[in-house]
């Protein structure tokens, strides 16, 4: 008889594996808990979705993650996340918060650049908007991708990475993430911030 653990691995496997189904995706089943991943493409982009964790004082911090290189040829930098106290804290010490101008998005992230104008542009989309409000902690961003695979890219890619806290079971959940993924990747390739070759 399996264990209740095993029962739970094949449950979240049952459900990588309908995610690579329904993406077109690759499945790497590793039989462990946040060991799988889906690599799905988003026209010449791999999107890497997957579990990861991270160590606090007292506890694990489990977040849901999806990222993918690419050629950032102008060096575009940004970060959203949702309004907290802290981050209204920020403000105060000077944090630079970029109005999308919209609202009530303007409300609900902060939203930090490079290229203000740029970052304006890309969620001048109303679609993106949409799914990017129906996170309750999403954090988006620009980084470099020297940072974790230095031995890997050249210079002038960098990553853009969603994560959302926890681990997402919820099928429809994670393709409406990836769908903001991938919109995002759209969004830059359109103003010329990506690149997909």
């Amino acid at each position: 008889m399996a264990s209740l653990r095993e029962r739970f691995a094949d449950r979240e496997n049952e459900l990588w594996k309908k995610l690579s189904d329904e993406l077109g995706g690759k499945l790497t089943d590793e039989k462990g808990a946040r060991h799988d991943k889906v690599v799905a493409q988003v026209g010449s982009w791999a999107v890497t979705l997957d579990q990861h964790s991270e160590a606090g004082y007292r506890s694990e911090h489990i977040y849901t993650r999806l990222r993918a290189a690419f050629v950032n040829p102008d060096g575009l930098r940004f970060a959203v996340s949702h309004q907290s106290v802290f981050s209204n804290i920020g403000k105060l010490i000077g944090m630079q918060d970029i109005q999308v101008e919209h609202e009530p998005f303007d409300k609900m992230f902060l939203v930090q650049g490079s290229d203000p104008d740029t970052i304006k542009s890309l969620f001048d989309d109303g679609k993106l908007r949409e799914l990017t409000k129906l996170e309750p902690d999403i954090h988006l961003q620009v980084r470099n991708a020297g940072d974790w695979f230095e031995d890997y890219f050249p210079d002038d890619v960098d990553e853009l990475v969603l994560e959302v806290e926890g681990e997402v079971r919820d099928l429809h959940r994670l393709k409406r993430l990836f769908d903001l993924f991938a919109r995002v990747l759209d969004g830059m390739c359109r103003l010329g911030s990506a690149y997909e070759a």
